[in-house]
């Protein structure tokens, strides 16, 4: 195979920035994914973020075969420090920010890339697969619902005031960025080992003046890397708190914050909640607990919070729940309300059923009758 040489002249259109740690058994298929993308005029800024098994000698690989790769090397800090690194050496017009265990679409960087051209965005954004090692493919609305968005194209938060944190996910990975929207508002990754993206995203979708959307699954998340941040979550507790107080606090100094405001605070319940539920242990789980009831809920504006300013009502609820009940009791709680849930659909099924063989019966008996009728008419 011969090498894929980059010409000297050739115009840069998409700089991809992956970080990596210890991903030595994921990254060969990450930048498989990312070399045969449609798009060939792309560059490659793989960061090493201190590993320790062989991620950087099979980056060295493909590095011998296609020269659009560059690797940059550091000692531990934690992701958002190399996603920050890579940024400092982007020279394409557009950027996208991609994780060392996930795949996409070999179109995606084209598709991103020429609606970003179209509409003139600072971001786009396509929506997201979930797969697992044994090939297993899900599609999911989480990462973005349609369903919220304007009627208009591109949109931004004065045309989506309510929801301009809600119609996507936080991940930095299903989106792509103007390289001059990100140094003209000098947007960075907070550098902390979880949640890095938090800050960088929230504030990106509040600045931006267009933002628009590839309604397709181009983007591929991995579910089951134990070694994942997400998968070792109850080694850093705290970071989903701290990512979204730093957001509030850069926020509040924003002159149309009030506007966002019911927003951020949906956006951040939801976010406590997912932190609770992502923990690995309950002993990780009752200090996050304790703590957000203690003063995190208050520090985050979640104490103020009613039932007309929440998305949906078990948001308040819950948060209500939290104040007055112990880990334990609250986990207890949710777990009756979940059997119960599970009860009530049990039997929803048991009478959809019911009525759907009622159905089919019926319909049987109508396509016997027309047939006989069919072969009395032949018969005559």
């Amino acid at each position: 195979m011969k090498k894929r040489k980059m010409k000297n002249k050739e115009i840069i259109k998409v700089s991809v920035i992956i970080p990596v740690y210890n991903a030595g058994e994921y990254i060969g298929q990450m930048l498989e994914s990312v070399l045969t993308q449609s798009m060939r005029e792309i560059e490659v800024i793989c960061v090493n973020d201190g590993s320790t098994d062989n991620s950087c000698e099979v980056i060295g690989e493909f590095m011998s075969k296609d020269s659009r790769i560059t690797l940059l090397e550091q000692q531990n800090i934690n992701a958002g420090s190399a996603r920050n690194r890579g940024l400092s050496r982007v020279r394409g017009k557009y950027v996208v920010f991609w994780d060392a265990d996930d795949k996409f679409d070999r179109r995606a960087l084209e598709l991103m890339c020429r609606k970003m051209q179209k509409t003139q965005a600072d971001i786009c954004v396509c929506g997201v697969c979930e797969f697992t090692q044994d090939g297993k493919v899900y599609e999911t609305n989480g990462y973005l619902k349609t369903v919220l968005l304007p009627d208009k194209d591109p949109f931004n938060k004065f045309d989506l005031c309510d929801a301009i944190f809600s119609f996507g996910s936080n991940v930095v990975w299903n989106k792509m960025f103007r390289r001059k929207f990100l140094a003209d508002h000098h947007l960075r990754f907070q550098e902390i080992r979880q949640a890095n993206d938090t800050a960088f995203v929230m504030r990106a979708l509040y600045l931006a003046d267009r933002i628009t959307f590839v309604d397709r699954f181009l983007a591929f998340y991995r579910t089951d890397n134990a070694d994942s941040l997400t998968g070792k979550s109850s080694e850093t507790v705290f970071c989903p708190y701290e990512s979204y107080l730093y957001t509030l606090q850069e926020l509040e100094k924003e002159p149309e914050f009030e506007l966002v405001k019911k927003g951020f605070r949906n956006k951040a319940a939801k976010g406590m909640f997912r932190a609770l539920n992502i923990q690995t242990s309950f002993n990780s789980y009752e200090v996050l607990y304790d703590f957000l009831q203690r003063e995190g809920f208050e520090h985050l504006g979640l104490t103020e919070c009613r039932k007309e300013d929440m998305e949906e009502e078990w948001i308040c609820t819950d948060l209500e729940r939290i104040r007055m009940m112990s880990a334990e009791e609250f986990l207890l709680c949710k777990a009756n309300e979940r059997r119960s849930d599970r009860d009530q659909l049990k039997y929803t099924l048991r009478r959809v059923r019911r009525r759907l063989a009622i159905l089919l019966a019926v319909n049987e008996r109508l396509k016997n009758i027309k047939g006989l009728r069919s072969y009395r008419e032949k018969v005559r």
